[in-house]
């Protein structure tokens, strides 16, 4: 078999229709609270704030409250959350202090203390902060992010800032003081020891950063060790014991001078993490409690006094200020939002940033529920108001001017034009790359951005944003208006993006069949939906007229009203499982809703409903399709498949349904609730969590960002008559290499794979090419019958293929 190559381009994408003077390159903002700019001012004001931190598990090392200090007042009630570290929730709660002023050689003490600490957290390498530091009191002639992180000591109804921590920054530039003498009690030997520092007091390491140079490792001391020093035994994992003084020379060839000194207890340095990640528990190693023993002389004291719990807290404080700077820049959109919209409405904040936020974050929510909400009711709005203002419009023109209007690249166009692109959230937050306020070594830029009158923000560094991405956000405010408030303020909303949509009935005009109760049993239909009786019965033989039926008596098909349908029940049907379920995760109601609304659930419905056989047509072959079809669903088996794995359907089986939910809606003066109750009883049983059937490409994505194993990447051949897109995943990592799956369109395959006590359970349909790289050994299957042949093994080996 020739080989295929191939490349993995980053460039490539699914065709998309693209309007050439879009940017996807975007600003983002940075809200006004965390920033300020130069001046001269001897004392500065700030306003305080309480970082309070609540584990809901049991540790050893309890983290210390923070403080935080901004320029700008802001309300904190709406700024409580919960991250999820390794060892279960941490919840923050934050409250309003009081406002304090500060000298400004008092702000360069605070910025000192949180680079310093900051930087080592994140670098572990006190070598790189040097260059932090030699930066920071650069003259800054910009606007620049100012707000500063404090140690907090006192009780959380009146805190204060915890001084005594902050100035161990200056440690060893601050002279022994003469407290010294009495604070390690009558422990004479243990009173002082050698460091690289030189001669310094016992309590200077029990509560310290320090670093051991000899390896680069930094460690947070605890306690002082009296009954251990150079000469004491130290058991060996593979059994016996050495004194620490040969351990030490043997495997670091250092010499342990200082006998009788007592050790020190050190731990390692807490990793500072993403703790915004969603799924952290099943993947994270829980950090050890684990101490090592410490020779006073081979260390070096970076910080000092600073407790293991107060360095414990900054370790969650880039996390804690990502989710406080997006919940600020939520803030400010949501504000800008009611003033333009001019609405009074309460929307929660943790709302809004929902809808700001991509499943590319990785966090515990993301847009996709509310933007299948903002979808189906922009859908319903534009197609009533296009159904009522173009009555002679047939189907397809209707259809095109829906598309037109809702299209993403629209949605964009107006989302860009209301500045709306510079809110969204689409980057997985990492704190490598985070920028420490004070740390001027960071280079960067913030620009004033005026977005209205009451809005204004700091525009930084541009990323690239996809046209879908800009709309999928607009539909999720949409759904966030709807969820939240009402259809009311979503319609306001959507005027002021620039939608001319309202629910003003206006008469549908259109020719009328004459003695419509000689073309349909309307006593049948009658019953079938739920007692109503239709006012004007000549709708009812317009929903069940196909175009092949041609007479003067039913002159019009039932196109329109179909179109006009499927809109109200897809936007009736996803609010009743929002409605019914309203603690979905992220995600899940678009599968629901995806297995409610479909062509297949549709069909089905109207043959088990006997639909079939009212049908108004004059098509021999129709008639013979439909037979067969109904034939073939009546020997299958009854259980609802939920919309992804049934026989082919004829489309009209399903429009019929939507055309009969649109004829109830003009029926009854455009009463959507009438058509839900008239409707529903058919539909029944309705998807729920527990009987949906994820879609093979769901199940897979769903299992890809639970393992955190997901990779996107668009792929293509070279030298091969099949030029197409492809979606690479990385799937599964073991101990001898990694899976790659790579999925021709939305094709994939089923089978079960093991390897190294480790279980994958895919789903296949047509082609597939899977690679499977251990070094030299390269598996491929690249046809259906190679595909056929690795179904009938449920157990695949690729060294044995």
């Amino acid at each position: 078999m020739e080989s295929i190559n191939i490349v993995v381009d980053d460039n490539v994408e699914a065709p998309e229709q693209c309007d050439q003077a879009y940017e996807e390159e975007q600003m983002q903002y940075v809200p006004r609270e965390l920033v300020g700019r130069p001046g001269n001012d001897s004392e500065i004001l700030y306003h305080c704030y309480l970082i309070a931190l609540q584990p809901d598990f049991s540790c050893n090392t309890m983290p210390h409250d923070i403080l935080l200090a901004t320029r700008l007042e802001f309300d904190a009630e709406t700024l409580d959350f919960e991250l999820d570290v390794p060892r279960g929730s941490l919840k923050i709660r934050m409250k309003y202090v009081r406002h304090i002023k500060l000298t400004s050689e008092e702000v360069l003490l605070c910025q000192k203390f949180q680079v310093t600490l900051f930087r080592l957290l994140i670098d572990q390498n006190q070598n790189k902060l040097q260059e932090a530091l030699s930066g920071s009191n650069e003259n800054i002639e910009h606007a620049f992010l100012d707000y500063l992180l404090i140690p907090s000591t006192g009780s959380r109804e009146n805190p204060s800032i915890d001084w005594t921590c902050v100035r161990s920054v200056l440690y060893p530039q601050e002279t022994i003081s003469d407290k010294h003498m009495d604070c390690c009690s009558n422990r004479v030997q243990g009173r002082y020891v050698h460091t690289k520092n030189g001669l310094i007091c016992c309590c200077k390491l029990q509560n310290s950063l320090v670093v051991t140079p000899h390896n680069g490792i930094i460690y947070c001391t605890t306690d002082t060790l009296d009954d251990l020093n150079s000469n004491s035994l130290l058991m060996l994992r593979k059994g016996g014991s050495v004194t620490y003084k040969a351990y030490f020379a043997k495997q670091h060839g250092i010499t342990l001078c200082f006998d009788g000194e007592p050790f020190i207890k050190g731990k390692h340095l807490f990793m500072v993490q993403n703790f915004l990640l969603g799924c952290r528990n099943q993947k994270t190693k829980v950090p050890t409690n684990a101490s090592v023993e410490l020779p006073p002389e081979i260390c070096e004291v970076i910080m000092s006094p600073i407790s293991i719990g107060s360095v414990s807290s900054f370790s969650y404080a880039p996390s804690i200020i990502q989710r406080i700077e997006s919940l600020l820049i939520a803030g400010n959109l949501k504000r800008m939002l009611m003033a333009d919209c001019m609405l009074n409405d309460m929307i929660p904040t943790i709302k809004v940033l929902e809808a700001i936020t991509t499943k590319n974050c990785r966090e515990n929510f993301h847009l996709t529920s509310l933007a299948t909400i903002g979808d189906s009711f922009l859908k319903y709005a534009t197609s009533q108001q296009l159904f009522k203002t173009h009555q002679n419009h047939n189907n397809g023109l209707l259809t095109g001017e829906r598309t037109k209007i809702v299209s993403n690249l629209a949605l964009c166009k107006l989302g860009c034009d209301k500045k709306i692109s510079g809110f969204i959230r689409n980057e997985c937050f990492d704190p490598k790359t985070w920028r420490i306020p004070g740390d001027n070594s960071q280079t960067y830029t913030l620009r004033e951005e005026v977005l209205s009158t009451r809005t204004i923000v700091y525009a930084r560094e541009k990323r690239m944003i996809k046209i879908k991405t800009v709309a999928d956000v607009i539909e999720a405010l949409i759904g966030v208006f709807i969820c939240t408030t009402s259809e009311r303020a979503a319609l306001a909303f959507m005027k002021w993006m620039g939608f001319e949509v309202d629910f003003v009935y206006v008469q549908y005009k259109r020719p009328v069949a004459a003695n419509p109760e000689k073309l349909v049993d309307l006593r049948f239909f009658k019953s079938l939906l739920n007692q109503y009786s239709f006012r004007d019965a000549s709708l009812l033989v317009e929903a069940l007229t196909h175009g092949s039926y041609v007479r003067p008596e039913s002159p019009t098909s039932y196109k329109r009203l179909e179109f006009l349908g499927d809109a109200v029940l897809d936007y009736l049907i996803t609010m009743h499982l929002h409605n019914e379920h309203p603690n979905l995760s992220s995600g899940l109601l678009t599968d629901l809703r995806s297995a409610s609304v479909n062509n297949d659930c549709y069909a089905r419905t109207a043959i088990r409903a006997g639909l079939h056989k009212h049908i108004l047509h004059g098509s021999q072959d129709l008639q013979r399709r439909i037979l067969a079809i109904v034939e073939n669903f009546e020997q299958s088996s009854q259980d609802s498949t939920f919309g992804w794995e049934s026989e082919p359907v004829i489309k009209i089986l399903a429009d019929i349904i939507e055309s009969l939910a649109g004829a109830i809606y003009v029926d009854s003066g455009y009463d959507k609730e009438v058509v839900f109750r008239s409707i529903k009883p058919l539909l029944e049983p309705l998807v729920t969590p527990e009987t949906l059937k994820l879609q093979p490409v769901r199940e897979l994505e769903e299992l890809c960002a639970k393992e955190q194993f997901v990779m996107n990447k668009a792929v293509r051949y070279e030298n091969a008559c099949l030029s197409c897109s492809f979606k690479l995943v990385i799937l599964l990592h073991v101990s001898l290499g990694v899976f790659f799956f790579f999925f021709l369109n939305n094709c994939i395959f089923h089978c079960l794979l093991r390897y190294d006590n480790v279980s994958v359970i895919l789903s296949m349909s047509a082609y597939c090419l899977v690679l499977h790289n251990f070094g030299d050994h390269i598996f491929r299957a690249q046809n259906a019958s190679m595909t056929r042949k690795l179904l009938r093994n449920s157990v695949f080996d690729p060294f044995n293929y």
